[in-house]
């Protein structure tokens, strides 16, 4: 493993780089040295960053068998770099990555990403193929995101078995975290999720704190979500934005089989909506997919058979929406009469097709005070 507790006069000297001395050795303070990353932040290997020190520097790992550990260390974008921490493939097999104890901030794009770097329609019709060319296998833990321009944690498509666990992603422009098309099995665990999606305020398309785009079999487990801008957890499938620019993907996958268990969701507009999508207009989003109208503004949202157990919901707008089919809410808590803690709203969908949400489970959710 790569140490680079060297000594802030000698980390200037080798790199040539102003540095600003810290109040002490080891401590991090509003006073942290401006220190330089190791092979310009391209990482190859285990390395760990000098507790203290304030890096104007982007990190791409794109090695299998790697570790970053910032052991505190920031990572600041101010607002001109566009990713914090890249994990990327590029094409190629990449698993077991562990990335833990950053601080990343103000970066204009994402904190952090784990993705392939292969733009969506240009990957391989072959799709066993995209996951084993995207990124697996990555441990985040204990990281801290803050103030990125887009979306905070994003993790792209067929990105599978990541795991982002004890941290806080907050004051995102867009979602704080994104599971992409074609993503599954990652696992959102026991983190702090707050203050994003704010964008330029009401009415400039404002988002949730996590989105679930066309991604299953995921766990989002422990984790408290507060005061995001349009909500806490949104399942929804992408109707194939951009379809007449060419650059459109058609889901194929919807968010199905999702575990939400043992959340706490406070001062959100919208605790949980499942199939979030459903019924609203999209006739400004260029889609690729069939419409079920033909001035081609509605279109079918899929969110189903998505377990939604144990969460508490403290001084929401809205608790549970539910638009999918054969999806169970149950022993859930909130701070209002259980029979308005799940609602199944008549939307353009159900009247365009005549059917309403089928076979979903809704039982055991009951009433609890809130501090």
């Amino acid at each position: 493993m790569k140490d680079f507790r060297f000594s802030v006069g000698f980390a200037c000297l080798i790199v040539m780089v102003g540095c600003v001395s810290g109040q002490s050795e080891g401590v991090a303070s509003e006073n942290d040295s401006v220190c330089q990353l190791p092979t310009g932040g391209i990482l190859q290997d285990d390395t760990k960053l000098k507790r203290g020190c304030t890096y104007h520097q982007s990190i791409v790992i794109s090695s299998s068998n790697s570790s970053l550990d910032c052991d505190g260390a920031t990572l600041d974008g101010m607002g001109k770099l566009k990713y914090g921490i890249q994990v990327v493939s590029g094409g190629k097999e990449l698993k077991n990555v562990k990335i833990e104890n950053c601080k990343v901030k103000n970066f204009t794009i994402n904190g952090i990403m784990v993705g392939s770097g292969i733009p969506d329609f240009k990957r391989s019709k072959n799709r066993q193929e995209n996951y084993k060319t995207s990124p697996t296998e990555v441990d985040i833990n204990n990281v801290d995101v803050d103030g990125s321009g887009n979306v905070g944690v994003y993790l792209y498509s067929y990105v599978a078995n990541v795991t982002l666990r004890n941290s806080v992603v907050r004051g995102s422009r867009s979602s704080g975290i994104y599971l992409e098309q074609s993503s599954q099995s990652n696992k959102i665990i026991n983190n702090i999720v707050r203050d994003n999606g704010v964008w330029d305020g009401p009415r400039t398309g404002q988002r949730e704190g996590l989105s679930v785009d066309s991604s299953a079999k995921n766990l989002i487990q422990g984790n408290t979500f507060l005061n995001n801008s349009a909500g806490g957890i949104f399942l929804y499938k992408n109707c194939g934005e951009n379809f007449s620019k060419g650059m459109a993907v058609l889901r194929w996958q919807s968010s199905n089989d999702n575990v939400i268990r043992n959340n706490k969701f406070i001062d959100e507009k919208v605790g949980i909506w499942v199939a979030s999508r459903q019924g609203s207009d999209l006739s400004h989003r260029d889609c690729g997919d069939p419409s079920l109208d033909d001035s081609r503004k509605y279109y079918q949202d899929y969110a189903n058979n998505n377990l939604v157990e144990g969460n508490k919901f403290c001084r929401n707008g809205q608790y549970v929406r539910i638009g999918g089919n054969n999806n169970v809410v149950r022993n859930n808590k909130a701070d209002v009469d259980p029979e308005r803690l799940v609602v199944e709203p008549l939307n353009m969908t159900t009247r365009l097709t005549g059917v309403p949400p089928q076979g979903n489970i809704i039982e055991g959710n009951g009433y609890e005070v809130c501090n």
